[in-house]
């Protein structure tokens, strides 16, 4: 568990290094704080860390990105958030705060976020902790958290969002589940739905959310295939075996495509290559960061069949790479568009030489299609 210790508003991270004298100055982070919070309803006290920009608010207040499990994610959002504000290509005034939900010291971490970050009615016979308390967890978020950050910086309540890992990534999907309204943007990092496969159905619900969220779930490739390296343990068999019964990067996606299929909701799955369950953490968190505070990407016009075809392969490519980093919402109705003006400006011929050249470009790269792209 991170140690940090409050002194006129920084968060100071004592770094324990072998070779540095006992008497060596803390590392500070510049513009954080971190107090204890009480539960209005419930009682528990977590531990609250908080980065308040160092630039002026906007006009409208401050983006609020929130992080569950924050003694240990906490500084990683926190420099991802900050690393993408110092970018040229973002707006000059982008500025967020960044809200951790952690724990204090002396508690069993473990023990308590099972009980905060699961949905009510869920349980695994694996886990042996109390399990079930989201809805107060998500209460004590809304009524004493926001509150408390609202007091500390100017906010604007219409931009914020929400990232989880693991559990913390079931708990994102039943807030957008109970509360699609809190919060605009929903990230959910390897989301356990092991531990709840009933949250399926409750969000493959029809029913028309009155607010317009946007959702990113994430998967780590060898969440459900085995890595070479766990492959050769001592438990490999065992291991694998949870990977098959879990079958998190399916899972991942497939609830995804559910609630991307509700009117509205701009949803996004992506599967993160090279990195397991634990791995993947940080660049998860990069992800989410990216998908709440980055500029959405232009539309760009479908071109016409002969436009299309008087492009270099190269041009095409990049093209192609454009269209499949928008959300689906946008990439869909383009990919149809393209589809009907080729279908109508093509022979049959060209058609076949256009899929060769973009299978080729995509294995010569490392590339490929999404999952779901046109209609068939």
């Amino acid at each position: 568990m991170m140690k940090g210790w409050l002194k006129a508003g920084w968060l100071s991270v004592l770094l324990l290094v072998s070779s540095l004298p006992v008497s060596a100055a803390p590392v500070v982070v510049p513009a954080t704080q971190q107090f204890d919070l009480t539960s209005t309803a419930g009682g528990r006290t977590y531990r609250i860390f908080v980065g308040i920009p160092a630039k002026p608010a906007p006009a409208d207040g401050y983006r609020v990105l929130y992080v569950m499990d924050a003694n240990a994610m906490f500084l990683t959002a926190l420099e991802s958030v900050r690393a993408l504000e110092r970018r040229p290509d973002v707006p000059k005034d982008l500025a967020t705060v960044v809200v951790g939900i952690g724990y204090p010291e002396g508690v069993d971490t473990s023990v308590e976020r099972t009980l905060d970050l699961t949905p009510p009615g869920s349980g695994s016979p694996r886990i042996q902790a109390p399990s079930g308390g989201g809805d107060a967890f998500l209460a004590f978020i809304e009524r004493d958290v926001k509150p408390k950050v609202a007091s500390l910086a100017k906010v604007d309540p219409a931009r914020q969002g929400i990232f989880g890992h693991s559990f913390g990534g079931l708990f994102v999907l039943h807030a957008l589940d109970r509360r699609p309204d809190l919060f605009q943007s929903y990230m959910a990092a390897s989301p356990s739905v092991w531990f709840d496969p009933a949250i399926r159905d409750r969000l493959a619900s029809p029913v028309v959310m009155a607010a317009k969220p946007r959702l990113l779930v994430t998967a780590g490739e060898f969440e459900q295939t085995p890595s070479p390296s766990m492959r050769v343990q001592p438990n490999a068999e065992r291991m694998m075996g949870v990977l098959r019964e879990r079958k998190q990067v399916d899972s991942a996606r497939g609830i995804a495509d559910l609630i991307g299929r509700r009117e509205g909701v701009e949803t996004r799955f992506m599967e993160i290559m090279g990195e397991d369950h634990g791995s993947v953490i940080p660049s998860a968190i990069s992800r989410a960061v990216y998908f709440m505070l980055a500029p959405p990407l232009p539309v760009p016009a479908v071109p016409t069949a002969q436009d299309y075809l008087k492009m270099s392969p190269e041009q095409r490519y990049d093209l192609r790479l454009r269209v499949r980093d928008l959300p689906d919402v946008s990439r869909i109705p383009w990919l149809n568009g393209l589809k009907k003006t080729l279908h109508a400006g093509l022979t049959k011929a060209q058609a076949e030489a256009l899929h060769a050249e973009r299978n080729r470009m995509d294995a010569d790269n490392g590339t490929r299609p999404h999952e779901v792209n046109a209609d068939k």
